[in-house]
């Protein structure tokens, strides 16, 4: 696949903006700042896991002409695993519960689970976004 087929550029940009703010809630000791920037690793952590979603998709599209009906949101997953792009589809089908769990109502105890998952999220979108680059830049 070449790279212009698939473009990873707004997957890495919030996933270095989750990565940014998640390091700047963890660093900040003000209360009430610490909430804001809080609700912003939990919208960032949603874009990106939702980013990741797409791309993925969009993969196994392009490379492997997978066609909607074949692609559950759970056979995404699977078939990224069974193709060493993600390191476990455990996590993955966990991050989307807890997408779901945002998207439906936002209430306190909710955010709080998420922001246990952000560091595991983290290395695991660290981890597609650099299986998809080899892949990508191999012509």
């Amino acid at each position: 696949m070449k790279k212009s087929e698939l473009d990873l550029t707004i997957l890495k940009k919030s996933f270095e903006t989750l990565k940014e703010c998640y390091k700047d809630y963890n660093l900040q000791e003000d209360e009430k700042l610490k909430g804001y920037i809080k609700d912003s690793c939990i919208q960032r952590f949603e874009y990106t896991y939702e980013s990741a979603k797409k791309i993925m998709n969009k993969f196994l599209k392009k490379e492997y002409d997978k066609t909607e009906k074949d692609l559950s949101v759970n056979n995404i997953f699977r078939e990224m695993y069974g193709l060493g792009l993600i390191k476990s589809f455990e996590n993955w089908a966990d991050y989307r519960e807890k997408r779901n769990l945002t998207s439906h109502e936002y209430r306190e105890k909710m955010t709080l689970p998420i922001l246990d998952i952000i560091p595991e999220f983290i290395k695991d979108t660290e981890f597609l976004i650099n299986s998809l680059d080899g892949i990508l830049t191999d012509d």
